[in-house]
């Protein structure tokens, strides 16, 4: 059933007051944890109170025996579901910086300082499926990885997760949120089958190698969004049906400048898409790339921190 958007957000609301973000381990602690009786443990109590009734009517001592068990067993469950989460902490692990549109995975780590074992530990977050741990031992800690969809670039917080347990038995459900104050830097999601390199830098060190650029002639490709219009093979394309553009080589080892300005007819997530994509096939081929954007200039360079560098620019733009 969905919620209203109006009672989900003042629902949201109520949730960030009472469960603020926090850094560091967040302790589980009695009131913030919430337990109600799950459908088996509603069966339960119908037939415990059904039996009792029956004893009441009859005058049954057998009856009020095993009214009063199950009574009882409820009791000794409901405080045993709910000390299953009591003084859990809960923390999170730096996650690995994805694509848009891929899953970011957080490591969420359960610390348990109790000499009793955990078990039937949850984890969910609002539209994304439940992560289930079967124990967390005594003394010990346990590591669950919960992957949360990526939409769009730029930073992604962890959202505010459920913590739940229904063990023993599952005749009720103890629950309550965390929020950690956690994110992960999105890059921009590379385009498929970009263009060429733009070959408007700066030549540094020749080598007889060769990757595409625009030094020497090496063919003819059909045309795509984004292509110069001085790069079109007008004579070639007449002969056909579609539109021709050259393709051309350039010595692997030359500098390469990545411009955001020089792109044109595209829309700002479409350059930072191609840009990506260029970033990637440069580092690919190690072939040193610089990125000038118009509010930063990264120096041309190569490896694993510059590409960072340079995607992070572009999440961050």
């Amino acid at each position: 059933m969905r919620i209203p958007s109006a009672l989900d957000r003042y629902w949201q609301q109520f949730l960030a007051k009472r469960h603020p973000s926090e850094s560091g381990k967040i302790r589980l602690r009695h009131q913030r944890l919430y337990i109600v009786p799950t459908v088996y443990g509603l069966g339960f109590a119908m037939v415990a109170i059904i039996m009792l009734v029956g004893a009441i009517n009859y005058q049954l001592s057998l009856g009020f025996f095993f009214a009063f068990l199950l009574i009882g067993i409820a009791h000794a469950i409901l405080l045993r579901t709910y000390a299953n989460l009591l003084g859990l902490e809960v923390s999170s692990g730096p996650a690995v910086s994805v694509y848009a549109g891929e899953n970011a995975y957080f490591p969420i780590t359960l610390h348990n300082e109790r000499s009793q074992a955990r078990f039937g530990i949850i984890l969910s977050s609002k539209g994304e499926p439940e992560q289930f741990c079967a124990q967390v031992s005594g003394q010990d800690h346990a590591i669950i990885t919960l992957g949360i969809a990526s939409h769009q670039r730029g930073k992604l917080k962890l959202p505010r997760l459920q913590v739940a347990s229904t063990m023993p038995l599952g005749l009720f459900r103890c629950w309550t949120y965390v929020d950690l104050a956690n994110e992960v830097l999105i890059y921009p999601q590379p385009e498929l089958n970009p263009p060429p390199f733009p070959e408007l830098g700066q030549l540094s060190d020749g080598k007889k190698k060769r990757t595409q650029g625009n030094d020497d002639f090496a063919g003819l490709r059909n045309f795509q969004r984004g292509d110069a219009m001085h790069d079109i093979a007008w004579k070639q394309s007449a002969r056909t049906d579609n539109i021709l553009v050259k393709l051309q080589q350039s010595p692997v080892g030359s500098t390469l400048w990545l411009n955001f300005d020089e792109l044109t007819g595209l829309s700002l997530e479409a350059k930072l898409s191609r840009l990506t994509a260029w970033l990637l096939q440069a580092e690919a081929i190690s072939r040193p790339y610089g990125l000038a954007l118009p509010q930063q200039k990264i120096p041309p360079a190569l490896g694993h921190d510059h590409l960072h560098r340079c995607l992070m620019a572009l999440a961050l733009f």
